[in-house]
């Protein structure tokens, strides 16, 4: 089976990614629709406007004049609850990620989850 095809239950083959963190907080290198074969997503810095998942939020946050959810007064919401519960299938908990966002920033965000990669090795 091809490393990235996914059945629903299977949890991504991170990939290294040093782009933006987008809006939602997700580890684009975890991402399924970045790290398939065909089409990949280029990442949340180019991207936020084409994927629906993506610009869903970066609008939202856009709107209120805020980068990431987290900076969100009702963070968070119910949309974003549904979302990340999805997602947990995908190895990836999107409030705990909106957290750690908050706390260290998106360089040391990025790096935790890229090293993350090389522990696994």
């Amino acid at each position: 089976m091809d490393k990235h095809k996914q059945e629903k239950s299977e949890i991504v083959t991170p990939e290294y990614y040093s782009g933006r963190v987008p809006a939602c907080g997700v580890f684009c290198g975890g991402c399924p629709v970045y790290v398939r074969d065909k089409k990949p997503c280029p990442g949340a810095g180019i991207n936020k406007i084409r994927c629906d998942r993506c610009k869903t939020f970066h609008l939202c946050c856009q709107s209120r004049g805020i980068v990431h959810c987290y900076e969100c007064r009702t963070f968070p919401c119910s949309k974003f609850k549904g979302f990340a519960k999805r997602w947990l299938k995908y190895g990836q908990d999107f409030i705990e990620n909106q957290k750690l966002l908050k706390e260290v920033g998106e360089q040391a965000f990025l790096n935790y989850f890229n090293n993350k990669l090389d522990d696994s090795k």
